[in-house]
């Protein structure tokens, strides 16, 4: 049966084909009512003799206000380690993370400085073929810086 309670039952297909009828769907869920008026109890009806007598007033019923069940301390100890071994597990993890991200920069970093030190290494070796052998300095000494080779009494050797 599907639809509102007051609605005639109708057959349903479920499953493989068969047909069901089903009782009303969805079932009435009702919440209890707190009673806030007071109960009234009638009289019975079954002799009426006489006069009706008024009908007896009765209190509300008391509630009761239960507290809340509290976890044991085990419990409580156990449920408090588990959360603390989540949160250092959740820290030890982003700092693993930090660590590597900050390695991975100092790691790129010292590549590019080994990069610049390769170039400047080939560049001193070009600057090194290009001066060549001693022959050629001392002919460029004479010619360009208009040096001369000095004489036998120009040098003193000082003795330490």
């Amino acid at each position: 049966m599907v639809g509102l309670p007051s609605e005639k039952p109708r057959s349903v297909s479920r499953g493989c084909g068969a047909w069901r009828r089903w009782p009303g769907w969805p079932p009435a869920r009702r919440e209890p009512v707190l009673q806030t008026r007071r109960l009234v109890r009638r009289p019975p009806t079954a002799a009426p003799s006489g006069p009706a007598a008024p009908p007896e007033i009765l209190p509300a019923p008391d509630l009761e206000v239960q507290p809340l069940p509290l976890l044991p301390t085990r419990h409580f100890l156990v449920l408090s380690a588990i959360a603390l071994a989540a949160v250092l597990l959740v820290w030890g993890l982003v700092r693993s993370n930090h660590l590597s991200v900050a390695l991975s920069y100092e790691i790129s970093a010292l590549t590019l400085e080994k990069l610049a030190l390769q170039e400047t290494n080939r560049q001193l070796k070009t600057e090194l073929t290009g001066v060549g052998s001693l022959a050629q300095l001392e002919e460029a000494a004479r010619n360009v810086l208009g040096l001369i080779t000095p004489n036998q009494g120009q040098i003193v050797v000082i003795e330490p």
